[in-house]
């Protein structure tokens, strides 16, 4: 069976290799006639990005033409472009593109089949009038506690003509307007004059303008000083302690609306600005507080926007102090008895922050002990220390103590030692009478006890 199968497959093999060949190349005619390759015409919208390009270098563009469309062929199957449509387009027109101010190249892709279609390589343009746009400054100073807000002026473009050598030196054209003493909102016509890279003024006596006159609008704004609230979250690690928020400048300058400014006395900065999560050290930030400002309020000094800010954390430590028994009091002592401390000091270990602990005298230390039920004899008793909340125990102390009979404390002693003085002095007095006795009165020595001589008749 497997002989019969070879045979077959290897007999006449050319021609079976040509029959397959055919097979695929007619496969292919069929697929090009059903679906044959062709062309379509597409229409989207342009979008323009990098706007900023042209404005920060003072100048202002129009779309001319209705360019801001673009229409275009795209090439490809027939199944793919009669599933696509317009919006399966991106037009998009990169501003730092521009060329000779007043084009700019379109760029277009297909979003859907992309390997599939083919858009036409005709460059399509954005067409742009681009001029300088006027900008406004203000000369002389507002009235006290006001300050400059929002400037505008209309319109906003200056198309200039004349020699290129001339025009190509305008760097910025500006409408200057006098603030002197003002309290209120200004408007104003202003001539325009036109400025170089350098700031020198052009003469424009060969240039031509679309205008000659802008209407400029200043703002007026009320002023005030207000404080600064920060706060914190976060959890410091055992043993670490927060002591406050440091930073400069406290307060600051802002401006608006009086009604505005009227509800206005602080501006508080979130606290997840300042997490404090496993800190074990200062903290150190600049916090620029342009953000949490509220709606209407602007900085007057806009050097003010970014706040030193340090947070000050510190480290707990322990220290020993000799407290004197004389500053404890018993408590609850039966009034049969007296205590007496077996030792002039009782050692106590404190937690606290290394400069409140510099600052601690132990002979201010004060305490009590609770003595209630107890009766003659030594005690060992728990301590109670008087502690200011800055300070902890770190652990249990305990004094001894000795319960006394009433009178025999530390008054007794001292009446036992006066007693022997006493006792001393009179031994002191009874050797002197006796040595006053034996002289006798005159201080005349008695004779011997053997020679007694009687008196005469």
């Amino acid at each position: 069976m497997l002989k019969k199968t070879i045979k077959w497959m290897t007999n006449n093999l050319l021609l079976k290799l040509l029959a397959v060949m055919f097979a695929a190349i007619l496969w292919l005619a069929v697929v090009n006639i059903d679906d044959p390759k062709t062309t379509r015409t597409f229409t989207t919208t342009v979008t323009v990005e990098n706007t900023d390009y042209l404005t920060e270098i003072g100048k202002y563009y129009e779309i001319v033409n209705n360019s801001n469309t673009v229409t275009f062929k795209v090439s490809g199957k027939r199944s793919y472009l009669e599933r696509m449509s317009n919006v399966d387009f991106k037009a998009i027109a990169d501003l730092e593109m521009i060329e000779n101010f007043n084009r700019v190249p379109i760029e277009i892709t297909p979003q859907r089949y992309n390997g599939f279609v083919t858009v036409a390589s005709k460059i399509n343009y954005l067409e742009l009038n681009v001029g300088d746009m006027i900008s406004v400054q203000t000369e002389g100073n507002v009235m006290g506690r006001h300050a400059i807000g929002e400037t505008s002026v209309s319109p906003t473009l200056l198309r200039v003509s004349g020699p290129a050598s001339v025009v190509e030196t305008v760097d910025k054209a500006v409408a200057t307007v006098n603030v002197e003493g003002m309290s209120q909102d200004i408007t104003d016509s202003v001539i325009p004059v036109l400025y170089d890279k350098d700031g020198n003024e052009i003469d424009s006596k060969d240039l031509s303008f679309n205008i000659q006159n802008v209407m400029v609008a200043v703002r007026i704004l009320d002023t005030k000083e207000v404080t600064l609230n920060f706060q914190t979250t976060g959890t410091l690690q055992n043993g670490y302690e927060y002591l406050g928020i440091e930073y400069r400048p406290q307060t600051v300058t802002v401006k608006g609306m009086p009604a505005v400014l009227n509800t206005v006395n602080s501006i508080t900065i979130p606290q997840e600005v300042l997490d404090l999560t496993d800190a074990v050290d200062n903290i150190e930030k600049e916090v620029d507080i342009t953000s949490y400002l509220p709606s209407g309020v602007t900085l007057y000094d806009s050097r003010q926007a970014k706040i030193s800010v340090v947070v000050k954390i510190e480290k707990h430590e322990k220290r020993k102090f000799k407290m004197p028994t004389a500053n404890i009091t018993a408590g609850n002592l039966n009034s049969r008895y007296d205590v007496k401390y077996l030792a002039d000091t009782v050692e106590v270990e404190l937690e606290g922050l290394s400069s409140e602990l510099d600052a601690l005298e132990a002979s201010s230390l004060t305490g009590s002990i609770d003595v209630s039920g107890m009766l003659e004899g030594e005690h060992t008793v728990s301590l109670q220390l008087n502690l200011d909340s800055k300070f902890t125990l770190v652990k249990n102390t305990v004094v001894t103590v000795d319960i006394v009979p009433k009178g025999t404390g530390e008054g007794t002693d001292k009446k036992e030692e006066d007693a022997g003085e006493n006792d001393s002095q009179k031994e002191d007095s009874e050797e002197g009478d006796s040595e006053k006795k034996d002289t006798g009165t005159g201080g005349i020595s008695a004779p011997d006890s053997g020679a007694v001589k009687k008196p005469n008749a």
